[in-house]
């Protein structure tokens, strides 16, 4: 189990969590072509965000993202009725960016501060701070796509046949 007190599990549900959840959920919302300007993106970053949580659970490396990413695409598949083979498409495309902002950033901004991995691991603060790159990124993308939507007309409404 990973060590920290009740208080910065709290300050990473607020600091990382939520703002992680909601442009992920807002990506996702994007990619399965509905609009940004919907309540329900709302419950699923909430109940994303709680969900997080799971990184406390002692499984194996990895673990978490393959359960973070399933609980979204249920969340998802519960708000909006879209089918889940899409929205996992758009979960997944979501965590390729993720991935490669991270693989593209990361070290050179630990080698920049001179931080140590586990140090930003260890502090709900310094998450969030390193997370920024890849959440700006994710909600570049998440309103370019939306953007993209409006334009084409797509996305007005809900179908339930999507």
């Amino acid at each position: 189990m990973e060590n920290g007190t009740f208080i910065n599990h709290l300050y990473a549900l607020v600091l990382q969590d939520f703002p992680e959840s909601l442009v992920m959920t807002l990506a996702v919302f994007s990619f399965i072509n509905l609009r940004l300007c919907d309540k329900r993106i709302l419950y699923v970053a909430l109940l994303q965000s709680v969900t997080n949580l799971v990184r406390l659970l002692p499984i194996v490396f990895g673990i978490h993202t393959v359960i973070l990413a399933v609980t979204l695409s249920i969340y998802t598949r519960i708000f909006t009725g879209v089918r889940l083979s899409r929205i996992l498409a758009a979960v997944l495309v979501c965590i390729a960016i993720v991935t490669a902002m991270e693989m593209i950033y990361l070290e050179p901004l630990l080698n920049a501060t001179k931080i140590p991995y586990e140090t930003v691991f260890a502090s709900p603060l310094l998450r969030a701070v390193f997370a920024l790159p890849y959440e700006l990124v994710l909600l570049l993308v998440a309103l370019g796509k939306n953007h993209f939507n409006s334009k084409k007309g797509i996305g007005a409404e809900l179908s339930l046949k999507s």
